[in-house]
């Protein structure tokens, strides 16, 4: 393989982030995310809720969800500011929110009617306008129009084309908009009014284009701010009075042609060449290089094994990605080199719904839910991302089977570092073959330097932090400390925190003489490259926050300052040291440190019960000792961290110490003890973002689909509030979830044996199913009157506790009436619920209660008659089933045949079954196509089960199928419906039997 002339690209897989984006929706099994779209620093994904659930690209971490009433969504983007979200709904209605990170109440949105009735097939922001394209060939343009008050704003919008067929994708640049449709490309001056076609040649599918510019944003597109006084309808016109700027003499536009050509025009609407890719793909894709493979350098780039004849693709959707165009399919993704078309690449990948791009970062959403997170870069530049990574092996190999692409063209300096690996190498074949390529990078100082015409030499910093870090952004650059060290500075800086990690106990000598061995590594870097900025000191404003390791960033890069660990060459150290003479002080230089060292290692919690323990056992004292770390935190400039570090502390050191349960009472009883453990819950919590402003004004909890996150140190705060339950300080218990809504929770488990009406109003405004479910058991056909009148209140978002309305949620999103329903049925039956429905009419909204409530009623009074004990199963399987077309079919053909009010067993049809987890056929419902559902497909996952064991013969019998078709009863036995209505069973007979 190494003869092979191999593109000089890798595509690398970042750790997994599906769990992340899936978090606020794991727990309710009605919204799905229906679209998604990324920017500089978002995730933005729509869902069947009409909801748009906000996240932070890195981290990736959920930030808020801002609520929508018209439907699902199907299309949304971010605008390039990241200031405003535009959407679309199956209606055809285009809206435009603000993207408030900070859940204020004040948002606000604006709306075109412009597509109404026909399907939003793309949409794309240019400055303050949103273009927007639909299935019948309309693009409308919704510009925003901003007020005094920054929450105040509206838009006009206007249709300004109406082409010949549906809008396959929009791309903008300044004021250029292009426009692919079915049959051809369009260049649309926005500044001029007016458009032309591009080219002659017609075609018939879906085929993309897109701008390739020199400073893209998100998906290809550039930030401007384009105003148009007045929307008007564009005009189209021919080649001469189409009028372009000279600013766009250099731009060229890439459109989409049958059978893998691409063609390249310039903005005038000219087409300069075709350039074509049918032969190049017939190449084997290359692999990707996924998380596991990188860990044990076990790295394999080309997929020899794989067959392929020339591929005629139609690109459906290009992008500009660095150097290429990007395109990508359902089994694949493609990377076209325009430049060098032997260069281009691709890579299988199955079941892709949508892909997005930032920079060379590509995002890929699979059908199964997943979002994968994947780096395309040159080959130069995942090398040096190799050896920081301390995968010298990988490294060595990869240099060696790119061994003539290094030696053939020019490199960066950001190499230089690579000529490491002769020291790190202990296998001297493999050293052997990269000698050339590390010759040649030896090479690469002498080059440091340019000397102007002026004389004057100019050097550039070859070690950019953007080459090393997988998520570097360029808003970090003037802030990240580490942006002017080399690589080998990096290297020292990872080494020490080995050395120190899990030591912190061991001698303070050899701590310093590790340190001071440190300052010589980097002493002696900063000899060997001069112009590496030395490191800057930093005054107590900006001295680093404490960050949890889960929420470890960028913005958080631990600084090494005058301050930390130490460092002895400090002056300010060395004055604070001097005036270290109190034991309390020792202690508290001693946890400060042991906080520093745990941002970036593991610290062993049972290193900091050593350390307190040493100092007393005393629950009073121990609380002085933080009372002085804080103190202490001041004295050497760490003012963020004088809150927040004693607070984690103390609760770190409760949550591990041996004597918990004692300390925790002493807590309870002292009235200071008390507030101070209240108020570290609350900060750590605050300061890790685990905890959101889910609470009303009054301190009823708000009914928020994020209250199911545990907060830090969740199992220490609910053995505390159990702890005061006992010891009858319910008042306390009260005040304290006021602060933190999540507790209420475990108020409700701890009064799980009263009235029900005595909680009833903190239950429903929770609107918390499981909760629920776990208080069915108590709840009559009373309870259910009173809940209904309050789940109504609720529902017009009016808090239950001081009928104060909220804004910042919908409690529509989080359960719906149909939802209720379920949960009325499961408690006092179909007849129940449909009679105490009815008698609440008023209070619904019409439509609110769907047919789905309606059937599930008349199924469980038929099969309560025969068996009680599957009402709360049952009515789960048929809520499931009716998001599948077949299941549905099968129970209206279920309900048709049961107008006398009688029914033959209590088993469902093996359709509806298999649509549900929880009908004994869990393990078919995880396997089958949740599209589109058979019967032959269900049968096949069955195996070994085949046979009905009432006949002896195989379930999949034509005759017998077609004669009572195919039934399974909540056991997951199943069996020929001709088979049971012949001996008239009504129960299973495997499990009767038994």
């Amino acid at each position: 393989m190494a003869d092979i002339k191999l593109p000089p690209y890798i595509l690398q897989e970042l750790p997994d982030i599906t769990e992340s984006i899936n978090f606020p929706i794991k727990n309710i099994q009605r919204i799905k995310y229906t679209c998604f779209d990324v920017s500089k620093s978002l995730i933005v994904f729509g869902a069947t809720s009409g909801g748009i659930y906000v996240f932070n690209r890195w981290p990736c971490e959920f930030i808020q969800l801002i609520p929508n009433k018209d439907g699902p969504i199907t299309r949304l983007a971010i605008s390039i500011n990241e200031k405003h979200i535009g959407f679309s709904n199956g209606k055809g209605m285009v809206t435009v929110t603000e993207c408030d990170q900070n859940l204020s109440r004040n948002d606000s949105t604006t709306s075109s009617k412009e597509h109404l009735g026909n399907e939003v097939t793309t949409m794309i922001w240019s400055g303050n306008m949103l273009f927007t394209g639909d299935d019948v060939g309309k693009v409308s343009v919704l510009q925003l129009n901003s007020f005094i008050t920054k929450s105040m704003f509206h838009g006009s919008s206007q249709i300004i084309m109406s082409l010949d067929s549906r809008i396959c994708q929009l791309d903008c640049r300044d004021c250029m908009l292009l426009v692919s449709t079915l049959t051809r490309c369009y260049i649309c001056n926005t500044a001029q009014e007016q458009y032309r076609q591009i080219g002659q040649k017609l075609r018939d599918g879906e085929f993309g284009a897109c701008f390739i510019v020199s400073e893209t944003m998100a998906n290809g597109t550039t930030e401007t701010n384009i105003e148009i006084t007045e929307v008007k309808k564009y005009n189209i016109v021919d080649d001469a009075q189409f009028v372009v700027g000279d600013e766009f003499s250099n731009a060229l536009m890439y459109c989409a042609r049958p059978s893998s050509r691409i063609w390249e025009a310039t903005v005038d609407g000219m087409v300069r060449r075709t350039h074509q890719f049918k032969q190049v793909l017939a190449k084997p894709p290359m692999k990707i290089i996924t998380t596991k493979s990188y860990e044990n350098e076990n790295v394999a780039i080309e997929n020899e094994k794989y067959e392929c004849e020339g591929q005629s693709v139609n690109f459906s959707r290009i992008y500009s990605m660095n150097s290429v165009i990007f395109s990508f399919n359902k089994r694949a993704l493609y990377f076209l080199n325009i430049n060098e078309v032997d260069d281009t690449v691709w890579y299988v990948y199955d079941d892709i719904v949508d892909c997005r791009t930032i920079n060379d970062m590509l995002y890929v959403w699979l059908s199964n839910g997943s979002l994968v997170s994947l780096k395309f870069m040159k080959i130069d530049k995942f090398l040096v991302k190799c050896y920081i990574d301390e995968k010298y092996v990988l490294c060595a190999e990869l240099c060696a089977l790119y061994k003539e692409y290094l030696l053939e063209n020019n490199l960066t300096m950001k190499m230089h570092i690579l000529i490491g690996l002769r020291d790190k190498l202990k296998n001297n074949g493999l050293l052997s073959s990269v000698e050339e390529v590390l010759i040649k990078i030896d090479k690469l100082k002498s080059s440091e330097a340019t000397q102007l015409k002026s004389g004057i030499y100019v050097v550039d910093n070859p070690y950019s932090q953007s080459l090393l870090d997988e998520n570097f952004d360029i808003k970090h650059n003037d802030d990240n400390l580490f942006n002017t060290l080399s690589p080998e500075a990096l290297q020292a800086l990872k080494g020490l925190s080995v050395t120190v990690s899990g030591k912190f106990n061991s001698s303070k000598k050899i701590l310093k003489e590790k340190w001071e061995d440190f300052e010589e590594k980097v002493k002696n870097f900063s000899d060997r490259n001069q112009e590496i900025t030395p490191i800057r000191q930093f005054d107590s404003e900006n001295t680093p926050k404490w960050v949890a390791r889960d929420d470890y960033s960028l913005d958080d890069t631990p600084v090494i300052n005058d301050e930390i660990i130490f460092k002895e060459s400090s002056q300010e150290t060395i004055e604070i040291d001097n005036n270290l003479q109190s034991k309390e002080d020792k202690f508290c230089k001693l946890l400060y440190q042991y906080s520093r060292l745990s941002l970036v290692n593991k610290e062993s919690e049972s290193n900091l019960i050593s350390i307190v323990e040493d100092y007393s056992c005393d629950i009073s004292e121990i609380y002085e000792l933080m009372l002085l770390l804080e103190q202490y935190c001041k004295t050497v400039g760490a003012i963020e961290d004088s809150k927040f570090v004693p607070n984690n502390i103390f609760l770190t050191y409760l949550n591990t110490c041996m004597r918990k349960s004692d300390l925790l009472d002493l807590i309870i009883k002292n009235d200071v003890l008390y507030k101070y453990f209240v108020n570290s819950c609350i900060a750590v919590n605050v300061k890790t973002q685990k905890l959101m402003n889910i609470g009303c004004e009054c301190g009823f909890p708000l009914p928020y689909v994020r209250t199911s996150q545990r907060p830090v140190f969740s199992e220490l705060i609910d053995e505390f509030i159990e702890r005061q339950w006992s010891n009858q300080t319910k008042e306390q218990c009260y005040e304290m979830c006021k602060r933190m809504p999540y507790l209420w929770r475990k108020i409700l488990y701890l009064r799980r044996n009263e009235d029900l009406l005595h909680i009833l109003r903190i239950l429903v405004q929770m609107l918390d199913e499981s909760l629920l479910h776990s208080f069915l058991p108590q709840f009559t056909l009373d309870t259910w009157d009173r809940a209904i009148q309050l789940y109504a209140t609720l529902h017009a978002n009016i808090c239950l506790n001081c009928n104060k309305k909220f804004d910042n949620i919908s409690v529509r999103d989080m359960l719906s009436w149909d939802d209720l329903g379920s949960l009325i049925i499961k408690s006092i039956g179909g007849r129940n619920a449909i009679n105490i429905m009815k008698k609440h009419a008023n209070l619904i909204d019409t439509g609110a209660l769907t047919i789905k409530f309606y059937h599930t009623c008349l199924m469980v009074c038929l099969f309560e008659k025969i068996d009680v004990t599957i009402t709360v199963a049952l009515v789960d399987t048929l809520y499931s089933a009716y998001e599948f077309e077949e299941a549905r079919k099968q129970l209206y053909a279920l309900l048709r045949n049961s107008s006398d009010g009688k029914i033959c067993n209590t088993a469902l049809p093996l359709i509806i079954a298999a649509t549900s987890e929880h009908w004994g056929l869990k393990h078919v419902y995880e396997k089958i196509n949740k599209t589109n559902i058979n019967i032959n497909d269900v049968l096949e996952i069955m195996t070994p089960q085949l046979d009905c064991t009432l006949c002896g013969l195989p379930l999949q019998n034509d005759f017998l199928i077609k004669d009572g078709g195919l039934w399974a009863f909540k056991c997951g036995h199943s069996f020929h419906g001709a088979c049971l209505n012949l001996n008239k069973i009504k129960l299973c007979p495997s499990c009767t039997l038994n």
